[in-house]
This record gives structure tokens, sequence and C-alpha cells, in this order.
């Protein structure tokens, strides 16, 4: 019987869950065909460079699906709290409350940021700037905001590694609901905010942007 075409979404989609579930090492052809129902051969057409490229098309796929539902968010006009009380809604979600692993943070910790690193920096570099952006709408000073932000981001995925591996989506979920009032505390505009003109640079995440609210 034919195997039935796949759309690229559908096919990023069983790629991505493939490299999650084994990493990159452990995601060989075989496993990979059997995931996407596609031969050694059909997966060749589709990237001719073979697993590099697909994890890198997974890579590229996932922080556009970032950008679109995590970092417009969060620079939106909504209140500030509201934008990170999103932000931790979506990501229980897309992580399932802390069983899936968050991918460019599995490939940061091994080989495979030799090959991805310039893709995942910019990856977690645009996260922080987007939160530090909120914080700084809340009435945070803007070093202070950027502390927090990096702070942030790393309980996220703290608590998205002790969810793994005690196999308990508690740890996720209880991080969640903290987090808001940590990120948060002593803003003196958790209701007021203005809009900006410009954003934080992609990779100057450790250099905040000094120029004032307009």
């Amino acid at each position: 019987m034919p195997t039935p075409m796949l759309s690229r979404p559908e096919l990023l989609e069983r790629l991505q869950e493939t490299f999650r579930q084994y990493g990159y090492e452990g995601a060989s052809m075989s496993r990979i065909a059997k995931a996407t129902g596609l031969g050694k051969a059909s997966l060749y057409h589709y990237f001719p460079n073979g697993k590099e490229q697909m994890a890198g098309a997974v890579v590229d796929n996932l922080i556009q699906w970032f950008e679109d539902n995590i970092f417009h968010s969060l620079e939106s006009v909504h209140p500030p709290r509201q934008r990170i009380v999103s932000m931790l809604e979506t990501l229980k979600q897309h992580y399932d409350g802390g069983r899936h692993a968050c991918l460019p943070g599995l490939f940061a910790l091994s080989e495979e940021r030799n090959l991805f690193g310039e893709a995942i920096a910019r990856f977690f570099a645009r996260w922080i700037a987007s939160l530090s952006q909120t914080l700084t709408d809340s009435g945070l000073a803007r070093d202070i905001a950027l502390r927090r932000a990096h702070d942030g981001v790393e309980r996220i995925q703290g608590a998205l590694v002790l969810a793994r591996a005690l196999a308990d989506s508690r740890c996720f979920t209880s991080m969640a609901s903290e987090l808001p009032d940590q990120l948060l505390a002593g803003a003196d505009r958790s209701t007021m905010w203005t809009t900006r003109a410009t954003r934080f640079a992609f990779g100057s995440a450790t250099q905040p942007n000094t120029a004032r609210a307009g």
C-alpha cells in the first residue's frame, strides 16, 4: 500500500517528536522513517543533506513557532501580567505540562551545539529580550528586567528538565503558577504600560537597549 503523502508541517512535526524522544544521535534514519512513514529515498528527496538538514529544518520551524506564539505576544500591548501568563499557558500546552523536552535546549547540551549553535543562541537571546521588554513595560528598571528575564527563562528550562527527570509534571505547573509574581515583584505599572518603537536586537540580550519607551 503506498505511503500517504505528508504535508510539510506534518512531516516537521513528526521529525520534531522523533528528535525530542531520541535526541539527535539516537534519531536514526530507521527511526525517522518509521515515525514519518516515509522510506529513506523519500526522506532524502525532501532533505538531500540527510539528518542534519532535517534537524535544522525542525529547529528553524520551532523558532518560527515561538516567534508567532510567544515572542509576539510578549511584545504586545496587553498588560504585562497577561502577557506572561499567556506565555506560560502556551508553553504548558506546547510542552504537555513538562512531559516534552525543549528541543533547542536539548541540542544545546550535546554535540549538536556545534551544528546549530548560532540558531540556538539567537533563539534564547530573542526569548530573553522579549520577556525583558515585558518586564520593562511593567515598570521595572531595564537592568532589573533583563536579570529577571534571564532568571525566568532559566526557571522554565530547569522546570522542564526536572519534570522529565522525575516524571512529575507538577515541577512545571508549580513553576508556572509562581513565576508571574516572582518576575513582577516590585513593578509599579502592573496595569499601565507603553508601546515601543524599538525592540532588542536578537544578539543583544546582554546589552539592554537604554532608549526610553515612547
